[in-house]
């Protein structure tokens, strides 16, 4: 196939593989650490509209050509479904919609620009004393967050950021056209619920959103809890029994969030413990300025850490059961870090819809615990831990109760807990050890001990899998999410990612077929079908399209 010129008119930056300056930084994102080696992320250009006429030039582009598009606001997809290979493009949208409009006098709607950091749009919020549920990593953006579902700390209280999305709108190829979608229009109900949580990125170009937010106000006495405890093996058990606990009533109030997170120690960070345990916790005044508050479920967290004397500041932030307007404890559940370790890794992400008298049957908690244990017990074999653990359930739970109307395709929304138990990789050894490695990565020694670490690392997850999963501790069925994916073909795992499969699949897919039947919108294997023949061979050699 031979390579044609770039898209006519465009505005934009345009950033060819093998030609202009900046392409190996273009192309970088989370995934890239991961999924180098399988070329994997080697769009054959990353463009950069400006505004909507250079998307319609490069839909236009693909269309004649018969290429496909990836897109990207952020950049954070685990499997790298953000970005293509071979002679597909990459649009990314970081930059190109960065709107935020208040819609009313009460400020309680707002229409902004999926570029936006979630970050960003929390601060724009706070200084109104508003907020709304989101995820916690701050250099996220909205985009690709809020068509997976925008899960976060709020998502048992107050549900998903895909809740609250009144109107989106999205620039589709057939039609060609720029439109709004309304959730109250009948004949818009379809798409809108594709779009949030159907397939990300692979409808059309979604540039903005219109969100109902939520007022401080109507939550005078919200509380939080955020902390961070030495790792011990045992304290993490401790914890874990106090999450699992939550389950014990089907009617625990909504009003409790708890998410337990695990941070293996970073070679640069000196002056902190080998691991860490953090906590968030919030109780959320759901029924406003009359509601009695009890601090028992915040004590039974400082217990299970080994009381105040063990608690420490996260990043220079202590809360010890602290009264907080919801606007202000939202800044404290984002984190402010690009990512865990820039480090190649190996991620599991499961939902559960076992309950809390089937983990206690099973001794999950004194298994995670031990899990963990494996790697932190040997902290020079260059494995390093990313986990949390969050409770979602009960009768109580907006993760369930907020969707009744089914106008999202999200799936697993009767689930009760979530476990991410990632491992990233290095070369082992003590600092000076691994220097000497990076020293020369090309070495037989080099390679041959990194290869050896991945190798542990991979076991380590793919026991996991069996344990957790196939023998049930963890969870009685196989349930993933998009925005927390190790797969790299969803056609083939659809039935991990889709409820009610195959019938929201075969919905999802036609319409797919029917807004784009040249699959534009389908630049990897990550995508809902059906697939194109240029997506079989998922391996493309740069060899073979590095002379144009």
């Amino acid at each position: 196939m031979d390579v044609p010129p770039p898209p006519q008119g465009f505005q934009g930056r345009n950033i060819r593989r093998g030609i202009d300056e900046g392409y190996d930084g273009a192309i970088y994102q989370y995934a890239y650490s991961s999924y180098r080696d399988e070329e994997l992320i080697q769009p054959r250009a990353v463009i950069y509209p400006t505004d909507d006429s250079d998307v319609f030039k490069a839909i236009d582009y693909a269309t004649e050509y018969k290429l496909g598009i990836a897109i990207r606001t952020g950049g954070h997809s685990f499997c790298g479904s953000s970005s293509t290979n071979g002679y597909n493009l990459q649009l990314d949208l970081s930059q190109t919609y960065t709107d935020f409009t208040w819609d009313n006098a009460d400020h309680t709607q707002v229409t902004l620009g999926v570029s936006i950091t979630l970050s960003k749009l929390q601060s724009k919020l706070r200084r109104k004393k508003r907020f709304i549920p989101t995820g916690q990593c701050s250099y996220v953006n909205l985009g690709g967050h809020l068509q997976t579902g925008g899960y976060g700390q709020l998502t048992r209280s107050f549900g998903l950021l895909a809740d609250y999305v009144q109107k989106i709108r999205i620039i589709t190829a057939n039609p060609p056209e720029a439109r709004w979608i309304d959730r109250n229009v009948a004949e818009d109900k379809e798409l809108f619920r594709a779009i949030l949580g159907g397939s990300p990125g692979n409808f059309g170009v979604v540039t903005d959103v219109t969100l109902k937010v939520l007022k401080d106000e109507d939550h005078p006495l919200s509380r939080g809890f955020r902390c961070l405890f030495p790792y011990k093996e045992e304290t993490l058990k401790k914890l874990l029994d106090v999450l699992v606990a939550q389950d014990d009533d089907d009617d625990t109030p909504g009003d409790y969030d708890f998410i337990i997170s695990l941070l293996s120690k970073r070679e640069e960070e000196e002056d902190r413990p080998a691991a860490v345990i953090v906590i968030y916790a919030q109780w959320a005044n759901l029924k406003g300025s009359g509601q009695g508050y009890k601090s028992t479920f915040f004590d039974k967290i400082r217990e299970a850490g080994g009381g105040r004397e063990h608690m420490l500041p996260f990043h220079d932030i202590l809360l010890d059961d602290e009264q907080m307007a919801m606007s202000e404890l939202c800044s404290h559940w984002v984190f402010d870090m690009v990512r865990e370790y820039q480090l190649p890794y190996f991620k599991r992400l499961y939902l559960s819809n076992s309950r809390s008298t089937d983990l206690k049957e099973k001794d999950w908690s004194i298994w995670a615990a031990k899990r963990v244990q494996a790697v932190e017990g040997n902290i020079k074999d260059g494995l390093y831990i990313a986990g949390q653990f969050q409770y979602c359930g009960g009768n109580q739970s907006r993760l369930r109760v907020k969707d009744r109307d089914n106008l999202t395709s999200l799936s697993w929304r009767d689930s009760n807990f979530g476990s991410t138990m990632d491992v990233f990789y290095d070369y082992p050894g003590d600092p000076k050890q691994r220097k000497a490695f990076r020293s020369k990565p090309e070495s037989k020694e080099s390679r041959d001990a990194l290869a050896k670490v991945k190798k542990a690392a991979k076991e380590w997850v793919e026991q996991n899998d069996k344990e957790g999963v196939d023998e049930q501790r963890f969870t009685k069925q196989d349930r993933r999410m998009m925005w927390g994916s190790h797969d790299l073909d969803l056609v083939a795992a659809r039935q991990f990612y889709y409820d009610h499969e195959p019938h929201k699949y075969n919905e999802l897919s036609a319409l797919k077929q029917q807004l784009d039947p040249n699959c534009i919108f389908t630049a990897n294997r990550f995508s809902i079908g059906p697939h194109p023949p240029r997506l079989i061979q998922q391996k493309v050699s740069l060899a073979d399209v590095i002379d144009y």
